[in-house]
């Protein structure tokens, strides 16, 4: 009878078991699969409250063209037309200034001849100087002639050379890359001297134009990165200059920041952040990893198993695309950025971490 009583008693203990073990891994198979989610770090780094001001993107070389030379127009780059330096982007007829040329050519031939004629009269003056034969008068009067001949002949030249430089000026070369913007005549048309052509713009020499309030001047230096970005593009360049002048209406003062050619437009508007505040240390997260319910603001940490684990943060200084938080964040370790809304705590995530772009795996 003992002997019955202790088997039933170990078949009820192992069902107990059995019963327990089938329990726990139905259990187990009925956990929600891990959550995809994407992830960013968390970063300790020096933070400044930040100021946006607006920008301008221009060339830094904005010119003007202008003829030196009256003439008619014969030809014209187009507008849109990029030229090297060195290349023509204007060419007025020439047709006067060759005659003007072939002139000037002939008066020095002609006075050149002069001083020949006269420098050989002064010899034999000289010579018969020297045996008293002629008078002193009449020596000095044939110096003067070679005189007044070498002083045409120079005039002669000079100007050969100026109507010579002036057909060169009368195809109008770009002084550097040129990209043409506007056209202020049309070939055709007749030019005078000083009247502008062209307006080209350098596409290599690119920069911004910040007006900027005084109150940042004492936190920003030359060579200092800061952030310029629009609509579609972020970039970080460096303040070129400063201008610590203030308009006495505005109070604004000016600032240029050089970006590369390709970041944006030239005439596109941009935005500038600049620190407007001594910097503190301190951590800071995507703004896309805040969690915004009624009870506080959160965010969600991996801890080495991959579970979500909830930190509750208060918010300070914004530093574009990311914030600074308070509470008991770990620098260490990775924050969701996506797909924390619906995250519980403890739950298990699964992500890519690549250095281009954090996107769950599948």
């Amino acid at each position: 009878m003992k002997a019955i009583t202790s088997t039933i008693a170990f078949s009820f203990c192992a069902l107990l078991t059995t019963s327990a073990s089938l329990s726990a891994y139905a259990q187990e198979e009925n956990q929600p699969p891990p959550v995809l989610v994407q992830i960013d770090e968390a970063r300790e780094q020096a933070i400044s409250q930040l100021t946006w001001v607006p920008g301008t993107v221009l060339s830094a070389i904005d010119a003007n063209l202008a003829s030196e030379v009256d003439g008619r127009i014969t030809w014209m780059a187009d507008v849109g037309d990029v030229v090297e330096a060195g290349e023509p982007l204007v060419k007025v007829d020439d047709t006067r200034l060759v005659i003007t040329r072939n002139q000037n050519a002939s008066n020095v031939a002609r006075w050149q001849s002069q001083v020949e004629l006269f420098t050989k009269r002064l010899a034999r003056y000289q010579d018969l100087q020297a045996k008293q034969n002629t008078s002193r008068g009449e020596l000095e009067e044939v110096e003067a002639d070679l005189e007044n001949a070498k002083q045409e002949l120079a005039q002669a030249k000079l100007d050969l050379e100026f109507t010579e430089y002036q057909i060169a000026q009368s195809s109008i070369r770009a002084p550097f890359t040129a990209l043409v913007v506007d056209r202020l005549q049309s070939p055709g048309e007749y030019t005078g001297v000083g009247q502008t052509l062209l307006r080209v713009v350098n596409p290599d020499s690119v920069e911004v134009q910040v007006r900027a309030p005084l109150n940042v001047l004492p936190y920003i230096e030359n060579g200092m990165n800061v952030s310029v970005h629009n609509n579609v593009n972020q970039v970080e360049e460096s303040i070129r200059a400063i201008v610590p002048v203030g308009n006495s209406i505005s109070r604004m003062m000016e600032l240029r920041i050089a970006i590369n050619p390709g970041d944006f437009p030239i005439g596109s508007a941009v935005r500038v952040a600049l620190p407007s505040s001594d910097t503190h240390d301190g951590v800071t997260i995507p703004r896309d990893a805040l969690v915004l319910r009624k009870s506080g603001t959160f965010i969600y940490q991996l801890n080495e198993n991959n579970e979500a684990e909830q930190v509750k943060v208060t918010t300070g200084v914004g530093m574009g695309d990311r914030i600074e938080v308070f509470g008991k964040v770990n620098p260490k370790r990775s924050v969701v950025v996506r797909g924390a809304e619906r995250l519980r705590a403890g739950q298990k995530v699964r992500y890519n971490n690549t250095p281009d772009s954090l996107t769950a795996k599948n």
